[in-house]
């Protein structure tokens, strides 16, 4: 960022970025939230519904294998998506905190006297997410719970 105080028109520019930035961090995290919750519901019921499938059925073997990879696809196009989705709100955080940083949220005394408005730690993003390795945890278990018993192994 440059060392000279930003215009009236840059600093218009930077209020009408900011919510659209953070409406967006949100949104993605939801989305991300929801894709995880829809996944697991519908391997969960498909996984109870399956126990009331005979052991015994005549289904055909090759049947059962094209339900159990067609259940792993599902499961892996989820986790492809929920990881773009990462990757997207990765990417409006980073702007989103550009901007906090041009509006001076964490320049000590701009807004309070001797603090900064935001604290600092707000600036860096972590390595590890736990809430995307949570959801993908969940995601694959109750997939493979659905696939052992479509397989019945």
């Amino acid at each position: 960022m440059s060392e000279h105080p930003p215009n009236t028109e840059s600093l218009e520019t930077l209020r009408l970025l900011y919510p659209i930035f953070k409406e967006e961090v949100y949104r993605r995290r939801a989305a991300m939230a929801q894709m995880s919750r829809r996944g697991i519901f519908a391997f969960t019921t498909l996984s109870i519904l399956s126990l009331f499938i005979p052991e015994n059925s005549p289904s055909p073997p090759i049947f059962k294998f094209l339900c159990a990879g067609s259940v792993a696809l599902a499961m892996l196009l989820l986790i492809f998506q929920l990881i773009q989705e990462k990757s997207r709100h990765e990417k409006a955080k980073l702007q989103l905190i550009r901007l906090e940083r041009g509006f001076g949220f964490f320049e000590e005394g701009r807004y309070l006297p001797k603090e900064q408005l935001y604290p600092s730690e707000w600036t860096q993003r972590p390595n590890f997410d736990q809430d995307l390795v949570v959801s993908i945890v969940a995601l694959v278990t109750s997939g493979l719970i659905l696939m052992m018993l479509l397989l019945r192994v």
